[in-house]
């Protein structure tokens, strides 16, 4: 059997729970959480189902918690991914696209679609041009959608007008001839 890694005095493990209590970022909770059940001498069978992580995460909490202390564990994000773009240029694109649509604010020939809707796709184009930004991933753009009170629209390449009635009975008539 293999020995603990780490074993935490009585106060040691107080600091912990304390900086447990006292974190808002949920991973960062969880990090101290699973470190102090582990050096309290809880099973880490018992660990693994209680905070949900694997046992390789253990063994790297533990040896970031070694070296670094209680500041090992904390978060290195810092929040907003937003902070691509200042609370001002979110506010003025909460504006635009509330009150403009696509067509009335880029070309024709790079609109994806009609332009009557905002996308992601085209508030990816906008946000480029207006501020040169481009964010990694699609609910960057679906996150300032929903802050200016939008849904975000998903392109779809389907035919959604019905042929006429007499298009209908043409069509069903030619299939009674075969």
């Amino acid at each position: 059997m293999a020995k603990r890694q780490l074993e935490l005095t009585e106060q040691e493990a107080n600091q912990i729970r304390r900086s447990e209590m006292q974190s808002q970022d949920v991973h960062e909770h969880q990090r101290l959480q699973a470190l102090r059940l582990y050096g309290t001498g809880m099973s880490t069978a018992d660990i693994l189902d209680t905070v949900n992580c694997s046992q390789r995460s253990i063994q790297r909490w533990v040896r970031r918690y070694r070296e670094k202390g209680i500041e090992g564990l904390k978060s290195g994000w810092g929040g907003q991914n937003a902070a691509k773009l200042s609370p001002q240029q979110r506010a003025e694109i909460k504006e635009r696209l509330q009150h403009t649509s696509p067509n009335q604010v880029l070309a024709a020939d790079i609109r994806i679609k009609s332009g009557q809707f905002w996308t992601v796709s085209e508030l990816r184009i906008a946000v480029q041009q207006w501020y040169s930004v481009v964010y990694k991933s699609d609910d960057s753009y679906r996150n300032l959608l929903h802050d200016s009170r939008l849904s975000y629209q998903h392109t779809e390449k389907v035919y959604r007008s019905r042929p006429s009635q007499q298009t209908i009975a043409d069509f069903e008539a030619e299939l009674e001839k075969k």
